[in-house]
């Protein structure tokens, strides 16, 4: 009797500690698999985007290093959906005020009425013309279109583009400045009732107009605007410029290469460096490589970003 009392014991026992080991076993991967699931859960920092003048702000704790503080700025349609004269003169009042977004706009579309009928004779003569060439539409629906939005607005008012335009970029409007590269200087000599100059008195003022683009170009392209590091890239590597246009230019190909997320402008611009590579000294290469540099520590502090 005191045998089978000690085996039941023992049988109990075993059973304890059977109980125990198995309970412990399936608690510890539950644990494992909460721990993994925190980790999933874990979200990237997004990049900020300012739009519209407005900065979104990253709300993370964690400081960024700089080139990830760079504010993507989203570009926006300056096209009015309604006929320009409608809102001509809220855009001037802002734009008087200095609402640089207004001026850039109100020079946008006057400039894009630049290209449109004056009046109705005007437009009979352009359609009359698409007509003989056997335009298949587009052209005949693109005039009529400029002129709808365009009516109201006479020569004198849409000559005036300029002004806004080169307020706008003067303040620091990077949309402006880089606009202003698009002025021809032919066009700007023209608005500016300087055709008829003496040849040194012409030239000069040429110049300054030149000096002006190049300036605000290079504003842009320090505050992040590929498509101002494109055309400066395009008019110094012409060696129109000024001096060492060809090392300059390679300067800004590495830039545009250090900032741009677009495969196409990679694939374009790696090409231009390795040919250019071979256009240079090695001192050019060193002096275009610590402008490089020089610049991109500039475009980080500004920390803004305009892609093309």
């Amino acid at each position: 009797m005191q045998k089978l009392l000690a085996f039941s014991l023992v049988l109990l026992l075993l059973c304890g500690l059977f109980f125990i080991g198995t309970n412990n076993s399936s608690t510890q991967p539950q644990t494992q698999l909460q721990y993994s699931s925190d980790i999933q859960e874990q979200n990237p920092i997004p990049l900020a985007v300012e739009k519209e003048g407005v900065t979104q702000p990253n709300s993370s704790p964690a400081a960024p290093e700089p080139a990830e503080q760079m504010v993507v700025i989203e570009r926006t349609d300056w096209k009015l959906d309604q006929p320009l004269q409608t809102q001509l003169t809220r855009l001037k009042n802002r734009a008087d005020k200095g609402d640089l977004q207004a001026a850039y706009s109100l020079a946008m579309n006057l400039r894009f009425c630049g290209m449109a009928p004056l009046d109705e004779t005007d437009l009979e003569a352009r359609l009359q013309q698409a007509y003989q060439y056997k335009d298949n539409g587009v052209a005949i629906a693109d005039i009529k279109e400029r002129y709808e939005f365009c009516a109201g607005i006479n020569q004198q008012q849409r000559d005036e583009f300029y002004l806004y335009l080169e307020t706008a970029a003067k303040a620091g409007y990077v949309y402006a400045q880089e606009e202003m590269a698009t002025v021809t200087p032919e066009l700007f000599m023209q608005l500016a009732d300087a055709t008829d100059l003496e040849r040194a008195a012409y030239i000069q003022k040429r110049e300054e107009f030149i000096q002006l683009q190049l300036s605000l170009l290079e504003s842009a392209s320090q505050h992040g605007s590929i498509r101002a590091l494109i055309t400066l890239s395009t008019m110094h590597h012409s060696q129109n410029y000024g001096e060492h246009g060809r090392a300059k230019s390679y300067a800004l190909n590495h830039l545009i290469l250090e900032l741009t997320d677009d495969n196409e402008l990679q694939s374009r611009y790696s090409w231009f460096v390795q040919r250019r590579h071979s256009e240079l000294t090695p001192e050019q290469i060193e002096q275009a490589q610590a402008l490089s540099q020089q610049w991109l520590a500039i475009i980080k502090a500004n920390g803004t970003l305009y892609l093309q």
